[in-house]
């Protein structure tokens, strides 16, 4: 007759082998179990049993260990615990992330990290730890896309749970414009009918928010297109519209491939992907006067790009920068830095920068192009040191008054005052699609 006494456990812990090339960070544990009076691991006997008291204690003895460590070594401390420890950690000690996504390690260094990490490893952490995955510079979009899909989830149930609660004035407020923010970014996910597949690559809904949408995949296409907006284009209000002009141009990029590959001249097949970057506060009327939103914004941008350029090390894109007005500013303090370069710069509506000449920017070939429409305040203006749109800046003039096509004669409309830039059917908009497809030996000048 078997015995109704349950057998009793015993747990026999031992160092596990590290990967190969990993930095050891603190002898990890694995535990093999064994049912009393039955041979352990190998014929061996089973060693006594250790109380389980001490197996939480070792737990919380690593948490402990990875919470004193910052930047890569975080990333490398992270990526040795489960991915239950990983949400403990990301739960109790928020600051950490905060910290680590503030100051990030070289999108290199983090591409490297994160190639050297198997796929349980990357799945722990994408599940455990959504955020950081999904706003780290050097990590792969599609795994950023994926991350930051759970990410907003959980962050749209955990301010619904607030606002159920009792909370001071404050407080709800903080949480209404979070929640805000949020839907907003959840119906620019949403794909428009045969449109391209949209993924969330940037979310961060601190003060007004910042939030980046790829519209295809930047992993892997040939033409990679950022478009950087100016005044008052915060998440809240404007990531929907934004997001939309992102699909504009990404239409009209489409037709130009068409174009060339119907005139034997380029292949519709090559592969685009534009992404609509607010990656930045804006300003608004009453802080636009300043550079303040120009450096931070030029600090996320050098960031961003260099974490393209990390992930594509073997494979590089045609990456090119659409930015209008203010964003314009952003772009040329970015470009003036010499940490990363570009392929094409468009600079749309721009009230200049301090920079006086493409000579100082980090685009290839001098690539720089400068569309100014008719009743346009900011053009000409050189409001923050510069017109890039003087002949002495060395940028190229882009036709935006009204042209035909130079490859199939179609008409093409003039944009008048600031915000018509990107009108589809404009030749203002086909110009900005034929240089993010590298084919800006058509684009026109004005001159027609």
């Amino acid at each position: 007759m078997h015995s109704l006494t349950p057998p009793a456990v015993s747990a026999r812990v031992s160092a596990a082998p590290a990967p190969a090339g990993a930095v050891i960070l603190s002898t990890p544990l694995r535990l093999d179990l064994a049912v009393s009076g039955e041979p352990g691991v190998a014929g061996q006997p089973a060693s006594s049993v250790q109380p389980a008291a001490s197996l939480v204690a070792g737990a919380d003895a690593a948490l402990e260990s990875v919470r004193r460590m910052s930047g890569a070594s975080l990333l490398a401390g992270l990526s040795r615990l489960s991915v239950g420890d990983i949400s403990t950690f990301v739960a109790e000690f928020p600051g950490q992330v905060d910290s680590l996504l503030a100051v990030p390690p070289a999108a290199t260094e983090v591409t490297g990290w994160w190639t050297g990490l198997d796929g349980t490893e990357r799945s722990s952490l994408l599940a455990g730890a959504p955020r950081l995955v999904g706003n780290l510079d050097g990590i792969p979009f599609r795994e950023r896309g994926r991350a930051n899909a759970r990410y907003l989830g959980q962050s749209l149930a955990a301010v619904d749970r607030r606002l159920a609660g009792t909370l001071d004035d404050a407080a709800r407020d903080a949480a209404t414009r979070e929640r805000a923010i949020l839907t907003q970014v959840q119906a620019a996910l949403r794909p428009t009918d045969g449109g391209p597949r949209r993924s969330l690559i940037l979310l961060d809904t601190v003060a007004g928010g910042r939030a980046a949408i790829a519209l295809g995949n930047p992993d892997t296409a040939a033409f990679v297109s950022y478009l950087v907006p100016g005044m008052n284009y915060g998440v809240e209000p404007q990531i929907v519209n934004w997001t939309a002009t992102a699909e504009t141009l990404y239409a009209e990029q489409r037709a130009v491939l068409a174009e060339r590959a119907a005139s034997a001249r380029g292949s519709v097949a090559a592969s685009i992907s534009v992404v609509s970057w607010i990656g930045y506060e804006a300003p608004d009327l009453f802080s636009v006067g300043g550079l303040d939103h120009a450096v931070a914004g030029a600090d996320f941008l050098e960031k961003y790009s260099q974490g393209i350029r990390s992930d594509r090390a073997g494979d590089q894109p045609f990456v090119s920068v659409f930015a209008h007005s203010y964003g314009s500013t952003v772009a040329l303090t970015a470009l003036s830095r010499g940490s990363f370069e570009v392929d094409a710069l468009v600079l749309v509506g721009s009230p200049g920068s301090q920079i006086q000449s493409v000579d100082s920017l980090s685009v290839a070939n001098g690539n720089v192009f400068v569309g100014k429409a008719d009743w346009d305040p900011a053009v000409n203006s050189a409001f923050f040191g510069s017109d890039p749109g003087a002949e002495s800046y060395g940028a190229r003039p882009l036709g935006v008054y009204g042209a035909p096509d130079r490859l199939t004669g179609t008409w093409l409309s003039g944009s008048l005052g600031h915000n018509a830039y990107f009108d589809r059917g404009s030749e203002s908009l086909h110009n900005m699609a034929l240089i993010g497809t590298d084919n800006a030996d058509l684009v026109t000048n004005g001159s027609e």
